[in-house]
């Protein structure tokens, strides 16, 4: 975890997000991103980034719309993330792309665009979530 001062909430959610699948993180982060209620000027590029990721794990996945009945953990997850307070969201955002951020996705190319554009620091801090 990146942050000292999570609600146990925040901490059961990422330890959820831990026990899913890569493409699953993946569409996950690109949900919550798209539907959270606070914006950032990362959000863009990060579901940009996100979306270029999903495409290269599942190439299928641009030609379809992806229907969260079919994920039932990633719907959990997400309304277990509705539950939570502003701040908890924004904890969680933070938790959960780090966790992308350090998960191997066994493609160097996913490592390398990962590394490279999902600046986590940056977002934390400008967040003001420490």
């Amino acid at each position: 975890m990146l942050l000292d001062s999570n609600t146990e909430r925040v901490m059961n959610l990422v330890d959820m997000v831990d026990d899913l699948k890569s493409i699953d993180k993946v569409r996950l982060a690109i949900h919550l991103l798209e539907e959270q209620y606070f914006s950032t000027e990362y959000d863009e590029s990060f579901i940009k980034l996100l979306k270029e990721v999903l495409e290269i794990l599942d190439p299928e996945s641009k030609k379809e719309i992806t229907n969260f009945a079919k994920y039932k953990n990633l719907l959990f997850i997400s309304a277990k993330y509705m539950e939570l307070s502003l701040f908890e969201k924004q904890k969680f955002s933070v938790e959960m792309l780090f966790n992308i951020f350090q998960y191997d996705f066994k493609n160097e190319v996913i490592n390398t665009k990962i590394n490279q554009q999902l600046n986590v620091y940056d977002y934390c801090y400008s967040m003001n979530v420490l």
